[in-house]
């Protein structure tokens, strides 16, 4: 990868819920480079729309990012494969669905199918290692993973990874449910998410 490119790609990766702004000093602070370099890398964010410059002069995130996002939803199997099977799993079993993805160290829930009676899912990121859907994410467990959602008192998943190669998995998705329920149907869950994983893989594979 380009130096130019990696070092976007860094600046980009600054911003998040807790910090949504950043300006020229920051950046050169947080990622060790020099202030002149980190206005220049802002300055071309911003053109291309990655970035919005604030009167301030700090920058938050740029709308041509929803755009992008909304295109790789409907073009990389979301819309018409997973969301379809994390909606179908849901109303099966009456549980929530998630579907997640990896966002550095932490899991990012892409979208979340929750029935009545259903459990929520965690109010604020998950460092990856504790939950199952991060622990697929990080490749840690091929195939099916079972533990708790340790940001959440009493609750247990089962996650699997959505493979599109060979690969770590793009995106992972998981079915959470309290542990009093989970407990009586695990084998069923494990068999279901492992089938929702194979037949999602294969369907949005290019």
């Amino acid at each position: 990868m380009p130096r130019s490119v990696r070092r976007a790609a860094e600046v980009l990766d600054l911003f998040s819920v807790e910090r949504p702004y950043w300006g020229p000093s920051e950046v050169a602070v947080q990622l060790g480079i020099a202030k002149s370099s980190a206005h220049a890398l802002l300055g071309e964010l911003a053109l291309a729309g990655l970035t919005e410059r604030l009167p301030c002069g700090r920058h938050r995130l740029g709308w041509r990012l929803a755009g992008l996002a909304r295109t790789m939803l409907q073009t990389n199997g979301y819309r018409e494969t997973v969301a379809p099977a994390a909606r179908a799993l849901a109303a099966h079993f009456g549980e929530t669905v998630h579907v997640a993805a990896l966002e550095r160290e932490n899991v990012v829930y892409v979208a979340s199918e929750r029935p009545t009676g259903g459990v929520a899912a965690p109010p604020s990121p998950v460092a990856a290692e504790l939950t199952p859907l991060g622990q697929v994410l990080l490749d840690q467990h091929p195939g099916v993973v079972v533990g708790p959602q340790r940001a959440l008192d009493g609750v247990q998943c089962v996650a699997a990874g959505l493979r599109t190669s060979a690969a770590p998995p793009a995106a992972a998705i998981g079915l959470c449910a309290a542990s009093e329920r989970f407990a009586s149907r695990h084998d069923v869950y494990v068999r279901a998410l492992a089938a929702t994983s194979r037949r999602v893989s294969r369907a949005v594979r290019l």
